[in-house]
């Protein structure tokens, strides 16, 4: 917010303060007082400028915010023909055909040291583009692969092909008999 938004809001919170002189409306026996409709719509607005000045007096006393030398997406790989198993159930277990776009970044995180904030591009991930579904599916939300030739683009990405990956089988291995391996 600047300066100016920040004085106009409080301005217009200001306007409602008068609201607040008849906060008697207390019940005598319990001590319990409550607010009126104008009076909660009021205290929202404090609390929602409260908040934001939070963050932003703290950002202020920054000397610079820059970025990184992180991408937010590397195309690397770009154009690979993959199969792909979306794992939210609305896919029943289906494999999709997918075109492998890159790593993307799933988060933006940030460092401060001496007085400046630097942004980084994080938890990069395969975007996968499925022609079928007209979306894009990430890696950490699916079974994928690469398809390297003809006969795999009719393989499907089976329940007993996800058991068979060598991570499920350490978990299976430390964690035996879990309900989970179903």
């Amino acid at each position: 917010m600047t300066e100016n938004e920040i004085n106009n809001e409080l301005r217009e919170i200001g306007k409602e303060l008068h609201l607040f002189d008849s906060i008697v409306d207390t019940d005598y026996e319990t001590g319990e007082g409550k607010l009126n409709k104008r009076q909660v719509v009021a205290v929202k607005r404090l609390f929602e400028l409260f908040e934001t000045l939070r963050w932003q007096l703290a950002f202020n006393s920054y000397k610079e915010l820059k970025h990184d030398d992180s991408k937010i997406f590397h195309d690397k790989d770009c154009g690979i023909p993959v199969r792909i198993r979306p794992c939210a159930e609305e896919y029943k277990g289906k494999t999709y055909f997918g075109i492998l776009l890159g790593d993307a970044a799933l988060s933006v995180g940030f460092s401060i040291k001496d007085g400046i904030v630097t942004s980084s591009f994080n938890f990069h991930n395969p975007a996968i583009f499925v022609p079928e579904l007209k979306k894009i599916i990430y890696g950490c939300e699916s079974w994928w692969g690469p398809i390297e030739n003809e006969e795999e683009l009719k393989l499907v990405i089976t329940d007993e092909t996800i058991q068979n990956v060598w991570y499920v089988k350490a978990l299976k291995t430390m964690y035996p008999n879990k309900e989970e391996d179903k």
